[in-house]
Parts: structure tokens; sequence; C-alpha cells
């Protein structure tokens, strides 16, 4: 048996889920509903394919090649170029719409197969994305009939050596693979796109079904379709080589300082909890304040108010940001978790790191992106998060409200990809409103366990140790709310 050779797509994290692209000289069948995606991934494929020299032939059926050209080149996949170069080639098998279609005879594949035979011939292709195998079958044939033509089909573009990649059409997001009724068998690779409702929002997702002779990932990952086609977000980080010598930097309070040992490890989580009032947004602007004054590149996620409220607020509390936001250190970016979805404020993230190249970044508040999705997309998101900074080696400062005084309910799931977690609390048991902090954990540095007290100043905040006996009053205090 021959060693599996694949080729690339050119989809941003598909090749991670496939372990190196889809199989060369096979066939790969690309299957979800209406609106999920597939024209796309097929166009940015087929593109990639013809710019990296492997000529190409693209067969459309449901839509015309000049609608097909006119949507790659909007996605900026130089598809009209590739044409003029000869690299990639249309063909227009579609049924003409100018009158009724009458049926008659037999059905049979012998007029579609020779026209590839004719235009492998002629161009030199050495791979061909049909879009889609749906509207081909239509008028559908015999359940019979498609089967064995479907594989006959296959079959010669095995046999004249083309990688392809054939779209059909899925009845339900779960269930049949294609509304044909053909089952995946034949294709060496079966990829299923999704775009389902879920707690009232589109997830996108991608699912490799098989893969024949290879691992794969297995289960879904989210994806979305961007301004520059499908991009797929493998839940998972590449390996950075971590730095020979220890790092740390400044977390902008002082007294926050002293408790994790001399400051934050650098590339590492931070993820701050407390309830509403408790310093948790003032703490992210301090964070964010000191790295720009150091001279680092900071990128600031508001997702609770618009930007001109947040800066107004820093700066009459004695915080302000403009001096860094005008020598382009700080870049706040604000919007709501409700007017965009998961995948892309995960495409938003990405692209920030790798065109911005910042070394801190905040995002202020998770838990607005939480009470606007459902938990399974959250957790995929949250997980997501921590593969982009993982994989860029960025360091980051999470904030996360909890429900009260004393509550520090979180999933599980967040506790594992922090490197460390703060957590902020009050009490209004006296006559002034009583804050405190206590640093939960740590991964990989020394640091204070003992709480300390929290105050809120003019310009930022002043932490200091608490004695044991004002813990114990604030513990006692705080029990009782």
């Amino acid at each position: 048996m021959s060693a599996l050779t694949k080729l690339t797509t050119g989809v941003p994290g598909l090749d991670v889920l496939t372990l190196g692209g889809i199989p060369q000289g096979r066939s790969t069948l690309v299957t979800g509903k209406s609106g999920t995606g597939k024209t796309v991934i097929g166009l940015q494929i087929a593109a990639h394919l013809a710019r990296n020299g492997t000529p190409t032939i693209l067969l459309a059926v449901e839509e015309s090649p000049e609608d097909m050209q006119d949507s790659g080149d909007t996605l900026g996949l130089g598809i009209t170029a590739l044409v003029n170069e000869g690299t990639l080639h249309f063909a227009n098998i579609g049924r003409p719409m100018d009158g009724p279609t009458i049926v008659s005879g037999e059905y049979d594949l012998f007029g579609l197969i020779h026209r590839v035979e004719a235009m492998v011939k002629q161009t030199g292709a050495r791979a061909l994305v049909l879009d889609s195998a749906t509207a081909l079958f239509s008028p559908r044939p015999s359940a019979e009939a498609l089967r064995s033509h479907f594989f006959q089909l296959v079959y010669t573009l095995r046999n004249l050596g083309l990688t392809a990649v054939i779209i059909a059409e899925a009845p339900d997001d779960y269930g049949p693979l294609t509304s044909l009724g053909i089952e995946d068998y034949v294709c060496d690779l079966t990829i299923v796109l999704r775009n389902i409702v879920d707690a009232g929002r589109r997830r996108r997702s991608i699912e490799i079904n098989k893969y024949r002779r290879s691992a794969h990932y297995k289960g879904e990952y989210p994806c979305t379709v961007t301004t520059k086609g499908l991009a797929v977000f493998p839940l998972d980080a590449k390996e950075v080589d971590p730095a020979q010598t220890v790092e740390r930097y400044s977390s902008g309070v002082a007294g926050l300082d002293e408790m994790t040992s001399g400051g934050w490890l650098r590339n590492a989580i931070v993820i701050v909890r407390g309830p509403t009032g408790t310093g948790k947004t003032m703490l992210a602007g301090l964070y964010a304040r000191a790295g720009a004054a150091r001279g680092e590149r900071v990128v600031y996620y508001g997702f609770e108010e618009t930007r001109p409220i947040l800066l107004r607020n820093y700066r009459e509390i004695g915080m302000p940001m403009e001096e860094y936001v005008n020598n382009g250190s700080l870049k706040v970016i604000c919007r709501y978790p409700e007017a965009t979805s998961l995948e892309d404020l995960l495409v938003d993230l990405r692209t920030g790191l790798e065109e911005l190249k910042p070394s801190l970044i905040v995002l202020d508040s998770i838990s607005s992106i939480e009470h606007s999705s459902s938990e399974r997309g959250f957790r995929q998101f949250m997980i997501g998060v921590a593969s982009i900074l993982r994989e860029h080696g960025r360091s980051a400062l999470l904030t996360q409200t909890t429900a009260g005084p004393g509550d520090d309910h979180a999933a599980p799931y967040l506790s594992t990809i922090a490197d460390a977690i703060l957590t902020l609390n009050y009490s209004t048991h006296g006559y002034d409103l009583d804050r405190s902090m206590r640093l939960i954990k740590m991964r990989g540095s020394q640091h204070a366990t003992r709480p300390y007290r929290l105050d809120i100043e003019p310009g930022g905040l002043k932490a200091r140790p608490m004695t044991r006996e004002e813990a114990e009053s604030f513990r006692g205090s705080t029990s009782r709310h």
C-alpha cells in the first residue's frame, strides 16, 4: 500500500484537524445544509491548489462560473488572476434555465465523464472541485442507479489521478450525510459543516466525519465565514518554546506585585473574578496602562461599555488612557457580544494578534460573552481564546463577574486554562465598603496565600496585606450575606 500524501487546503485551521490536508489523488466529500459555507470552502481549496502549482478544474453546477468567480474575488482569493494564468479552469455543467426540462431515457454520466477527461487532457489538471453533486443528480435517478453513478464518478476521478473535492447537500445538521441518500464509503475524507441555532444564536462548526488511512481530530470545532473565507479554530495550541529565563512584569498595582512575588509571569493567562463593584475593570485598566507605559503594545477588548464611555470613566478616576491610545501603544476595542458571533470574536482576536502583535491582551469581561451564548458555545470560545494566546505566546488578563460576595463559582474549564486566578470580594457589614483580594493560584511561582485589603483611590488601586484579625472579621461579614 502506497503512503498517503496530503495537499494543504489554504483554509485556516482545517489542515490542523486533518493533520496535513486532503488526500492527494483521492476524493473528499464536503457536506452540510444550505448556508454552511460549502461553496466558500470549495473556492478556497480550488484557489489554494491552483496557486501552489496544482492545475485545478472547478465544475460549476448550482451557480454560473461568473458568479463563482465574483464570489472568490470578493473573498480576496484572486480567482480571476488564477483563471487568466491558466491554473484554474471553470466548466459550466449547469442545466439550462431558459425553458422546461424534459427527462427521457436512462440517466448516465458518460457525457460528463468524457468532458472531464477532455479537460484534464487539455489543461493538465491534477485537481477538481465539483459544486455540487446534489445539483448534478437533479432530476434524481433511482436510489440504486444514483449510488452506482456516484461510485462511477468517484472511480473515474481517481483513475484520472485527480485530487477531488465533491460538495453535497445534507438534509439535516445531524443525520444522513447527504440528501442524495449516498453515504461516504467511496470517499476517503468526509467533512461536515453545520450552522445550527444554539441558545437563540447561530453557531457554525466543522467535523471530520472520517479520514481513511489517516488519524484526525475527532468531534466538532468552531468555524466561521469571514471576509477572507472559512476559518476553523482547532482549539489546540501549537507548542511554543518557553523562554530560558523567567520573565515577570508589573500588574500596575504595587501590592499585587508583592502578592505575586514580583509580578505576573510572562505569557500567562490571568483570570480576575469578583462581583460587580470590586474593582475588576479598574485593575484591568491599570494592567493595560502599566504595559503601555513600559512601551509594550496592548490591546484592550471591552464588552460591557462603549469605547467613549470606557475612556471617559478611566479619565475621571485619574487613569487617563488617551496618551497611550494616541501614540499607538494601546488599542481599545469595544463591542457588545450580542452584536456578533463567538467565532467572529475569535477571528478578531487572532487577526489582532497577527496584525497588531501586542504583548498584552485584556478581555473585560468574559461574563458578558458567557451570558450571550450557550454553555457549549462559551466553553468552545474560551478554549479557543486560550489556544490562540498559547500559540502566539501572549500574556492576557481576563475579568469575570461572579454573582455576589463570597461566590467563587466558575466553570471548571476556566480554572484549567488559567495560569493564575485572582479573586476580588467586598463586605457591606461595616460603615465603609471593605474590599479584598486573594490569589487563588499562580502556576510556576511562589505567591502570597493570605488576603490583601484593596482600596480604590483616585488614580488607581492600593493593596496591603490583611492582618489575621481583619481577615477573620471580613470572612465573617461576607458569610452573612
